[in-house]
């Protein structure tokens, strides 16, 4: 996996340095040779892809360290091309050394690669000489699992009626979940239960886990079904076996266990064995792939297992540590510290509380109780970690490297997908064929884990996109581990620093752990790191001094969480930075100029409510990496150059994010020289929107835009005033056409603004966030939204809001909050074909029980797609809810009065 990652890395550099060839004045030799070279690391990357890593491994580990040296080396030479670019004479030197430095790489990575084609074809050779099976029968019966169910007596019940009752026809039921977390005991359960032994004719179990043979699965089924005697098949085709083995189910009920089951391709083969004699047989199938548990069960959504909650958790540690065991009362409060450190994994709850039954002493058990959050306890990590090593090993080699990366993120933290996405962009983690978007291939790799079971979603946006997700603590211990193991981390632990500790060759990300120190030993200094690519640093009052870095090829520096009082003008010098984030006090100009490697950039200040400000100068249209740009009152000056005679446009092609860009910075100009840009925040103070009034009719020059958020932020005013000055003055045509996505927030509009919104063609997200519209009442009078989806209200001085179902034909879901003057929702919601979900967050009960009603309506009419969710309902006051009373009735006689008049 090593290898991979390193070949990975290496191709992503010359990429970026292909890219970069004119801004380096490189010559056509070496362009030539780089070009070469990577064509010649690209086919060892695909000679890698298919050798086997164990049979291998000293091979592996040659091309580990032979990638990582040249990468070294063309990173350190091109470096000195770029300290040498205004000496005519020295910079020519470095160019020559840079092409020698290329060739020499060449002739390396050729030697590779025939040593990579040998070793194919003598691993070749012997598979032709060797048995095409292992005849040797599987795990056939159920396992006696150590695992009691607990915290599944609904589900179980649901489960069982399911398997006893329903139509005639097979039916496929599967459950998934991650490796530890009970799937197979569940299973076992509900092959024992009664009413599954008396229902069904013939029970079978088969575990087919990642080796899978169909031979094997043939001969445990048959077994199972009672058909022959076992040494009687041993010679028959595995033909001859299918077709005894649906000979042995005809006509008769059966109820077969598929556990472990890792791929489509196995679960098509043991399918056709199974016939459908419409007598209401049932298979119930384990699958860690949420994929292949779909796939199976097409016509059922799969049942999820999850992780047990504290209560569960403490009923299945006791089952295990004390229901046989005699212990004094006072061991019961350290096992449910145990039991609670073990988050909810079936797997280790039982691997820990089995160790505990076998120690005696309550010093003993305390210890075990301190360490078993991180797994230190070697027995149970050996018995846990075995559960999670076949999901890893199971792997595709392009997705490792990204997994293991998930242990440089504190222990039990939400990570933000966004940054997780951007990271592994930067480290050189993934491989891009062709034209597609970098940010598209890492969207499909987080999603390949999550389906794994190995990465848990924690949060979802309103459309469904994953913001946020996690793993378990398990899977953090064992990817730390493992990356220490292939000599990809170094953990600088000041609390348990020795004095000769060396940092591993080639290693290339760090870790910091420690509970007490707040500065870096200073034997970090010392080391050598100068290969290092990645340096994260938690917890926040964490203290780095950058001028005495030594590792200038670093490319990931993450010190967001840290607190500086001006920007470290050392970074400067670390030229190959891809990712850079920080958090400063001073606002002024940054001068980046020098990061031509730059794909992310943030910067925060200390305060968000400071007059704090930041200019990026004219030279980082040079920044052509440059993919997510990411401040707060963010001032970018022209990208128009003068060339001669000529005014040059820049453009940053590769740009994908923006976010807070100043209202000053919206003109034609500078959209133009953003105009491949994805998601974009406009956001600052009320002052600025109001002096730049107009600047959203430059938003049609972002034909890309898909999502669009405008913040502003006020001083204390009273919004509950028509008189409140609008922030924007949108017009008819100037937002974008292909924008799914708006967020206003603080713009002040009056509702009837709200006709321009409902026009734009493909909208389908609309978050509307304090005081984004003022006015009390919302009355919708014209056709609009022919997209919408989903709907936000929150913080908002609405009290009447009315609309037929038609103005929303395609809404799903609306979410309220923080509306405590809002006492009804549109009556034509009632009629709404689409609508899913009314969620209400800190609303009046007048408006939950409105809301509720519409539900009825809809149970009514036989549709139970409707679900009504109020979370903190309160009563309004009674004085609040005359004044709105007041203020109705004065708008109607202001209506009336107006229809009179015409």
């Amino acid at each position: 996996m090593a290898a991979y990652v390193a070949l990975t890395s290496l191709i992503g550099t010359i990429q970026q340095l292909q890219l970069l060839h004119s801004n380096l004045n490189l010559r056509d030799t070496s362009l030539k040779s780089l070009n070469l070279l990577y064509e010649k690391v690209d086919s060892l990357h695909e000679l890698l892809d298919n050798s086997d890593a164990e049979q291998t491994e000293n091979l592996h580990a040659e091309v580990k360290h032979i990638a990582n040296e040249v990468e070294d080396e063309v990173e350190s030479q091109m470096q000195v091309v770029m300290d040498e670019q205004h000496d005519g004479l020295h910079q020519q030197e470095a160019l020559e050394s840079f092409f020698e430095i290329l060739q020499r790489a060449i002739e390396k990575v050729d030697s590779l690669k025939e040593g990579l084609i040998k070793h194919s074809q003598n691993n070749n050779l012997q598979a032709g000489n060797s048995s095409l099976c292992d005849s040797s029968s599987p795990r056939l019966h159920a396992p006696t699992l150590e695992n009691d169910m607990v915290g599944y007596d609904i589900e179980q019940a649901d489960m069982l009626s399911q398997l006893t009752g329903g139509s005639a026809p097979l039916e496929v039921i599967s459950v998934t979940g991650m490796g530890g977390i009970g799937k197979s005991t569940f299973a076992k359960n509900l092959s024992s239960h009664p009413s599954i032994l008396s229902f069904f004719d013939i029970r079978g179990w088969v575990t087919v886990s990642e080796d899978y043979s169909f031979r094997k699965t043939l001969l445990g089924l048959l077994k199972d079904a009672n058909t022959a005697k076992e040494e009687e098949l041993e010679n028959k085709s595995d033909q001859v076996l299918a077709d005894r083995l649906k000979k042995g189910l005809k006509g008769r009920r059966y109820f077969i266990v598929v556990d472990d089951i890792w791929s489509k391709e196995a679960w098509d083969d043991i399918r056709l064995c199974l016939p459908d004699y419409g007598v209401r047989s049932r298979v119930l199938l384990t699958t860690r792939d949420v994929e292949v548990a779909q796939y199976a069960s097409f016509s059922k959504d799969p049942f999820r297992m999850h992780l047990l909650n504290p209560d569960d958790s403490w009923n299945l540690f006791y089952q295990k540590a004390f229901a046989e065991n005699c212990f004094p009362v006072e061991f019961e409060n350290v096992g449910k510290e145990v039991a609670i450190n073990c988050k909810g994994l079936p797997l280790m709850i039982a691997v820990v509380a089995k160790i505990l039954s076998s120690k005696r002493t309550l010093d003993e058990w305390r210890k075990v109780a301190q360490s078993v959050s991180s797994l230190a306890d070697v027995d149970a990590y050996r018995q846990c970690s075995g559960v999670l090593a076949l999901s890893y090993n199971h792997l595709p080699s392009y997705l490792k490297g990204s997994f293991l990366y998930f242990g440089l993120f504190p222990k039990a933290s939400e990570i933000s997908v966004g940054k997780l996405i951007r990271l592994w962009i930067a480290e050189g983690l993934l491989k891009v064929k062709g034209t597609e978007r970098l940010e598209k291939v890492a969207a499909s790799h987080l999603d390949y884990l999550i389906d794994k079971s190995l990465v848990i979603v924690s949060k979802r946006s309103m459309d469904g996109e994953i913001m946020t997700c996690l793993i378990h603590d398990l899977v953090h211990d064992f990817c730390l581990r493992e990356a220490d193991r292939q000599g990809l981390l170094y953990i600088e632990n000041t609390d348990n620093a020795g004095p000769g500790l060396v940092f591993p060759q080639g290693c290339r990300w760090i870790l910091r752990k420690s509970e007490r120190s707040t500065h870096f030993s200073s034997r970090f200094y010392n080391l050598d790191h100068s290969k290092l690519r990645s340096l994260s640093l938690y917890p926040s009052d964490m203290f780095l001094n950058i001028a005495h870095f030594h590792f200038k090829l670093l490319r990931v520096l993450d010190m967001e969480e840290n607190r500086f009082f001006d920007f470290p003008i050392a970074i400067l010098d670390l030229v190959f930075l891809r990712y850079l984030a920080l958090t400063f006090k001073r606002s002024g100009q940054l001068p980046i100029s020098k990061l031509l490697n730059l794909q992310t950039l943030i910067v925060r200040p200390l305060s968000y409510i400071s007059d704090w400000s930041l200019s990026l100068p004219n030279e980082i249209w040079k920044l052509s990496q440059l993919r997510h740009l990411h401040c707060w009152c963010m001032y970018l000056e022209s990208p128009q150059t003068v060339s001669g005679n000529k005014v040059k446009n820049l453009v940053l092609e590769n740009l994908q994010t923006v976010s807070g860009l100043t209202p000053s910075c919206c003109t034609k100009e500078i959209f133009e020289g953003i105009k491949k840009v994805r998601k974009l925040e406009i956001a600052g103070k009320a002052e600025e929107f109001y002096s730049m009034m107009g600047w959203e009719n430059n938003l049609k020059y972002l034909k890309e835009l898909e999502t669009l958020n405008v913040a502003v932020w006020h001083r204390l005013v009273m919004f509950m005033s028509n008189a409140v000055p609008r922030s924007i003055n949108p017009s008819p045509g100037s937002f974008p056409p292909n924008l799914k996505k708006l967020t206003l927030s603080g713009t002040c509009l009056p509702w009837n603004c709200m006709n321009i919104f409902s026009k734009l063609p493909n909208l389908e997200v609309l978050e509307l966030k304090d005081h984004a519209f003022v006015g009390i009442e919302w009355e919708v009078t014209e056709m609009g939204f022919p997209k919408l989806k989903f709907l936000l209200l929150e913080h908002l001085f609405l009290s009447y809001w009315t609309a037929t179902d038609d103005y929303f034909q395609c809404l799903e879901r609306v979410y309220i909050r923080d509306c405590v003057y809002l006492q009804e929702i549109p009556e034509g919601f009632a009629d709404s074909v689409t609508l899913q979900l009314i969620e209400l967050h800190k609303c009046c009960l007048s408006l939950v029980i409105f809301a509720e009603q519409i539900q009825e309506m809809h149970e009514e009419l036989g549709n139970n797609l409707l679900k009504v969710y109020a979370f903190e309902s309160f009563l309004q006051h009674e004085g609040v809810t005359l004044l709105f009373k007041l203020a109705r009735m004065k708008m109607q006689r202001s209506k009336s009065i107006r229809s009179e008049t015409v």
